[in-house]
Formats: C-alpha cells, structure tokens, sequence
C-alpha cells in the first residue's frame, strides 16, 4: 500500500475512534454522575449502571488517544513550517528595551510551534485525567448502595440492557481484532480495551438476573468487576505518568500509552508460552525455551497440581470449630454424632459433612410485624447497631434507642388490638408493646439438631409464636387492665407458654428472658390518654390531700379536746384538794376553839392583825403628844386646785 493510502486509511480510523471515543465519553458521564452525585440514596441499580459507565470511561480513554494519534500520522511531513533563521542586527548595537522584547517573544513562538501538543501531549493527558476520574468514581461506588431492594422485573429489565449492551461491544472487538496487521493504528490494543466494557456489561448483566431470583452473592461478582476496572485505570495511570520520563518515538512507530496488560488477559484461549518466550526474549534477550528450570516445571506442573488438588480435597477432612461453634456431622447423609469445639477429622467432603451450629451465643430480638420482610431486616439491623455502638458515658446525652416517651414511635414496637368497653358497648382500643425475647440455641445434642433439621429460621419462628400469643393475651383484657397488670407476672407466664410451644415444635430454643420495655397506647393517642390519665392522677392526688386534711383538722380537734379534758380534771383535783385542806383546817379550829375558848380567839385575831397589818400603811397617833406643834392627821380626800378668777371678772 502506498504512503499516501495508507495515510489516507490512518485518518479514517482515527476519525472513527475519535467518534467512538466521544460517543463513549457522552453515554459515561450521565451513568457515573447519576450513581456518585448521592451516594447516600444510590440504589442497587444505579450502582450497576455507575460501574458499566465507568467501563465506557476506560474505553473512551483508550480510543481517543490513538484516534489522535491517527490523526497526526495521516498529516503529511512538513506540515507545519519551520520558523526562519532570525535576523542578527549589528555585532556591537545594544539593543532597544523594546527589541529585545521582541526578541524573546519571537524566540518563546518558536519554540511553543516546535511543541506538538496534539501529537506528544493530549494522547497522554486525555488518558491519564480520564482513568483518575475512573479511579475516583470506584471509590466512590465500592461503599455499598443503600438497602432499598427494587423489584425483580427491575433487575430483569436492567440485566436484559447490559446483555443487550454487550452486542456492540462485541461487534466493535471483533472489527479491532481482525484489522489487518499492515494497517498502522492501535487495533490489537484498542480490542483489549474494548473486551473489559465487554465483560463488566455480561457480568453485571448476569448479576443483575441471579438478583431478580432473591440471590445475595452477586454482589460479589460487583465487587470483582470494581477491582479488575480498578487495576486497569490504575495501569494506564502509571504508564501515562511514566510516559513523561521517557523519550519520544517518532510518531510513525509511537504507540499509545492507554493500554493494559491487564486487560490482555481476558480471551478465550489459554495464554500462549511461545508468545510469552517471544516476548521475553525480545525485551530481555532471555530465550525461556532453554531454560532447563522452567522446562522441569513444566513436566512437574501437571503432577504437583494433581497432588495440590488432592491433598486440598483431603484437608476438607479436618474441620477446627470454634469455642462458640459446634456442628453435626452427617457421614454419607445420615446424621452420626454432634461434634464440639476443636479440631475434628472426618471423612472428606462430600462423604463426610459438617452443618454448624451456635454454642451458647446469646441472641436479642424485638417482636415487631412490618410492611414487608426488607422494612423488618432494616429495624432488626437498626436496632442491632444502636445496642452495639451506643456506648453512652454519665454526663453525654441519652442515644436515640433509649427514648421511651410514648409521643413517639419507636422501631421495636408492634401494634395490638385491645377490648374495650366504653358507654355500655363493645369497642377496641389499640396498645403498643415494645417486648424482646432472648434466646439461644439449646446447650444439648438433642437441641442441635433440632436447630439445624427441624428449624430453618429461629427468629422467625420466635416472632410468629409470641406475635399469636400476644394478640390471644391481649384479646382478653382492657387498656387499663393491661397497663395496670402486674409486669412481673405477665413476663413470667409469657416465657413459659412460649418455652413450651417451642417445644412442642422441637425448635431446640431456649427462652432465657423475656423483656418488656414498655406498653402504652399508639403516639397518636398518647397525648389524650396523659390528658386522662393526669386527671385521674389529679383526682387521686386531691382525694388524698383532702383525707390528710380531714385527718388533721379531726387530730387536732381531739388535741384540743383532750387538752380541756386534762385542765378540767387538773382544776377539779386542786379544788377537791384545797375543800380538803380547808375543811382539814375548820376541823382543826374548832377543836382549838373548844380547847382554848377566848384564849383562841384572841390569838387568832392577833395573827389575822399581824398579817393584815404587814400589806397596809400604818400611822400610830399617840394621845400624849401636846402642844402647839402636836401632830394632825387630814383624812379629806383633797381634788385638784380651783382656777382662781381674772382681774376682769371681779371688777
């Protein structure tokens, strides 16, 4: 083929890749943003759809540099002209600020012309920023999506896209892969490219429909296709980051650095070992295909793998359980023995297999009936993590898991029908419960197998037992009479009615408490019924104030009344008393009277006189005294002096 065709053919292809490239570019950006702008809602869906465009990130980010390349082989030589030999003044004229400013800027053009961006630089940085930004958007997509599952027909829908995806991408690998040799361009490498977007959208696309069947795992096969798109950006990124320490090949032979070892690897055939020693030989001068070492190793590979694979089916006759673990071992089927903590050799799989079994682990479950399974996991998980990281110090404030004010709802809670009996007339009122059953699987061998033969899901059978009991408990008894019942009872006789239903079932379950955290009407309500129950409070707090009131105004009155009681009787005795003594004394006058006669009389007048005489003034007036200065006595009763008349009043 001649230059000029072939130069010719090399712009077609470049302009196809470059239109590739750009159609690639425009399909990513709207996938990778809708899945990373909010990672908070991102759904499962858009995670998939963030993955594939990142896939077709890395394609864009190979077909474009080697569509520039293209380009600029296909421009004919000499098509940028060189710059002239610059004038030279005189030999001994300094130049003018102004020349010499010239100067310069003709010397930097010249050398900012001799620069070829399209050809030495934009194949490297259009690359090297696209695989960082793939880089960036998978660390964003590998935090999983948040728990909203869609429906199944979404993931049938989303996988029969990938698939359908696939088939252009398929037919773009076989166009490169089947480029003559002859015809200059990246074609071997731009079809390893294209074989990774082509992979991740049949992955994804297998994925998505085993996610419709109710699987879990393929959200492993995410993550793998995160990891291989991974180490294809970060490859590229370090061979277009080592590109700028190497020199330049002319740009007839210079390939393009986005490409991948990596993604090499993925074909259908076995890699070649005579490809490989070519390749050795022509980049170290090492010829492998004398190598009496690797020729060893290649006759000593198959045996040793042989031996490898049956010495590891051999190890899966020994089984080391944990102190927490224990499990049944079945030997061709049949159930033989229920081994403990250790380590156990036993047949190999499949003659010999082992289902474990929980020893003494301790599980707490709330009794909540959602929506649907998914909103239950969700309150189940909730829950689980409040109880293992609230770890709340004495001055912090209280976590939200311990909010128990009955305005609010809580996730643990479940709803029951109540008996009412409101104006003569039967009616039902609703009551919330929060209750938790914690339980373990039993401690016997008996126990063990009944949890793994007879009981598939413990805490779903827990849930449905004590949900049936709760509503039979409760359709018998009012709201009042629940809220005033006797707590301790009720659990009581609740774990032991629900430890013999469970084995009734031979569940091998034991109840080891029951926990009721609170019962109290619907938040809706709470606030009416506070409303009533604070008046009855109210009401019994009054009647009680008013029985201390009357039971202290009837104290104090028999205070009072014992006092009077006790006073009259005090003055009673002393009167009593006092008649005694005075009559005591009479008797004892009289008979002095009739001993002594006058004799007494005068005594006794004597005695009256003497003390009559020391409480009174006493004025002794002798008749003896004579004389002009004898003394006088006034017995008048003199008032107050009367007011003399005026001077006027005489005249």
């Amino acid at each position: 083929m001649s230059e000029s065709g072939i130069a010719h053919s090399s712009g077609r292809q470049g302009r196809f890749e470059l239109i590739a490239g750009l159609v690639c570019l425009a399909l990513c950006v709207p996938l990778i943003s809708g899945a990373t702008v909010d990672a908070q809602s991102r759904t499962v869906i858009a995670q998939t759809l963030g993955i594939f465009g990142v896939a077709l990130l890395l394609l864009a980010s190979g077909l474009l540099p080697a569509g520039m390349l293209a380009r600029q082989r296909s421009a004919a030589p000499g098509s940028r002209a060189g710059a002239g030999a610059p004038a030279v003044g005189p030999l001994n004229a300094y130049p003018s600020p102004r020349d010499w400013i010239v100067a310069h800027a003709r010397r930097l053009r010249r050398l900012l012309e001799q620069v070829d961006w399209r050809g030495d630089w934009l194949p490297v940085l259009v690359p090297l920023g696209l695989c960082a930004l793939a880089e960036l958007a998978l660390a964003t997509l590998w935090t999983p999506a948040n728990s909203t599952v869609p429906s199944a027909t979404s993931f049938q829908v989303l996988g029969g896209v990938l698939i359908a995806a696939a088939f252009p991408l398929l037919v773009l690998e076989r166009r490169y892969a089947t480029v003559s040799a002859r015809q200059p361009g990246e074609a071997p490498r731009i079809a390893q490219l294209v074989r990774v977007p082509l992979l991740t959208a049949l992955a994804l696309g297998v994925a998505s429909i085993f996610r419709s069947l109710g699987f879990e795992w393929p959200s492993l096969i995410d993550r793998a296709v995160v990891v291989l798109l991974a180490l294809v950006a970060a490859e590229i990124v370090l061979r277009c980051a080592a590109t700028f320490f190497l020199p330049r090949a002319p740009i007839a032979v210079r390939d393009s650095p986005a490409r991948s070892s990596i993604a090499s690897l993925i074909r259908w055939e076995r890699p070649s070992l005579s490809a490989i020693n070519f390749a050795v030989r022509r980049q170290l001068g090492i010829d492998l295909s004398r190598s009496w070492a690797l020729a060893f190793l290649q006759r000593a590979a198959i045996p040793v793998l042989g031996g490898m694979i049956v010495a590891s089916w051999l190890l899966t006759g020994v089984t080391a359980l944990g102190i927490d673990q224990r499990a049944v071992y079945e030997e061709f089927g049949v159930p033989v023995g229920v081994f403990g903590p250790g380590i156990h050799i036993h047949l190999p799989w499949p003659f010999g297999i082992l289902r474990n079994v929980e020893l003494g682990v301790v599980h707490e479950i709330p009794i909540i009936f959602a929506a649907d399974e998914q909103t239950a996991g969700l309150e189940e998980e909730s829950l689980r993590a409040a109880d293992l990281t609230d770890k709340t110090g004495a001055e912090d404030m209280p976590p939200a898991s311990a909010d128990r004010l009955w305005d609010s709802s809580h996730p643990s809670e479940a709803s029951y029908l109540v008996a009412s009996n409101s104006n003569g007339r039967q009616n039902f009122q609703i009551v919330n419960i929060d209750l938790r059953i914690v339980y373990r699987i039993g401690l016997s061998d008996d126990a063990a197998r009944a949890a793994v033969y007879q009981t598939a899901d413990p805490e779903a059978l827990i849930r449905a037992a004590s949900g049936r009991m709760l509503v039979r408990h409760f359709a018998r008894y009012t709201l009042f009479d629940v809220l005033g019942q006797n707590r301790d009872a009720f659990v009581r006789d609740f774990k032991t009615q629900l430890q013999s239903r469970l084995d009734a079932l031979s569940s091998g379950i034991d109840v080891i408490a029951v926990i009721v955290e609170a019962i109290h009407p619907p938040p809706e309500a709470a606030s009416a019924y506070q409303g009533v129950q604070a008046a009855q409070i109210n009401s019994i707090a009054q009647i009680a104030v008013s029985r201390a009131d009357a039971v202290r105004k009837l104290k104090s009155a028999q205070q009072t009344a014992t006092a009077t009681q006790d006073d009259a009787l005090a003055v009673s005795e002393e009167r009593v008393d006092q008649a005694q003594a005075d009559s005591t004394l009479f008797g004892g006058d009289r008979q002095a009277y009739s001993a002594g006669g006058q004799a007494f009389l005068f005594e006794r007048w004597l005695d009256r006189l003497n003390k009559a005489l020391s409480r009174a003034p006493l004025v002794v007036i002798d008749h003896r005294l004579g004389g002009q200065n004898a003394p006088t006595v006034d017995l008048r009763k003199l008032g107050a002096p009367a007011t003399l008349p005026s001077a006027e009043t005489d005249e």
